[in-house]
């Protein structure tokens, strides 16, 4: 963006809740960050939906506005709404994965379960059908040419940060009732959702991340790896893996404990890390 030039209201949307991808579009082509803006931004109305509803019901209501507005962009019928126009915009210069899309709403009924996971294969599960989902329909948003090692790569980033996600949002998923730790690791730990929050379970709890950030690292090792073998076209949708990176290593030095204040890491540090990133 150059130097007085207003960013859009999706990317505003993306700079304002979702702001570590947002830093990624920067090094995406300038001709389609609009389009990865949009994709973010529709990201983003599906993790707020836990938030912005007070009960479930409602929450099925809204995943099904997003299922048949879908249904509508692919039959060209949009929906007036600034996200959809946007994607409607996008699908007509290049189309879209709509399929992709509709399972990432599908995924996101997991959010009205106030425990939806029941494994560690689960918790990876949510994380691509989630981050890994988007981070595919990035990578496919560009105008250049991308390989099928640049199409793993950009999907493990995705899910790598996204399991990261998980575990530095457990303070704020608490607040709305939703407990995305696997219910086999509380149990493991004597504890359930309603305890493993209590003072007497601090050190339990502690375990749990421990154990599930142990996993997201080796994730995030993994996704380094595929972004040795990707093109440097398919760069951007995988840059996210520094910043991954930043989050685990202050999680260890937290003590696993998402809700200190280590976890919270300067715009300048995440930059850096973006440059240093294949």
């Amino acid at each position: 963006m150059k130097n007085g030039e207003e960013r859009s209201h999706l990317a505003e949307e993306a700079h304002r809740y979702d702001y570590d991808r947002w830093l990624t579009t920067l090094f995406a082509p300038a001709s389609i960050r609009e389009t990865l803006y949009a994709l973010i931004a529709f990201n983003i109305e599906l993790s707020r939906i836990r938030e912005t509803v007070t009960e479930p019901l409602l929450g099925d209501i809204r995943l099904q506005w997003w299922r048949e507005a879908l249904a509508g962009l692919e039959a060209h019928t949009p929906k007036t709404h600034p996200v959809i126009e946007a994607l409607d915009f996008a699908n007509r210069q290049k189309p879209i994965d709509f399929k992709l899309m509709q399972d990432m709403v599908d995924m996101r009924a997991k959010d009205l379960d106030p425990t939806p996971l029941s494994s560690d294969a689960d918790f990876i599960a949510y994380a691509d059908g989630t981050g890994g989902a988007l981070h595919r329909l990035l990578l496919a948003a560009s105008d250049l040419d991308v390989t099928e090692a640049d199409e793993e790569a950009a999907a493990a980033a995705g899910r790598s940060f996204a399991m990261t996600g998980i575990l530095r949002a457990i303070p704020f998923h608490f607040q709305h009732d939703l407990v995305l730790l696997p219910t086999d690791r509380l149990e493991e730990q004597g504890a359930t959702r309603n305890t493993i929050f209590q003072q007497e379970n601090r050190s339990n709890f502690f375990s749990i991340v421990r154990e599930l950030g142990e996993l997201s690292l080796e994730e995030n090792r993994r996704a380094k790896k595929l972004s040795n073998n990707g093109s440097k076209n398919g760069a951007f949708a995988r840059k996210i893996n520094g910043i991954t990176g930043l989050y685990l290593t202050r999680l260890k030095k937290a003590g696993y404990d998402p809700g200190d204040t280590k976890m919270q890491i300067g715009a300048p540090r995440k930059i850096l890390s973006l440059f240093l990133t294949r």
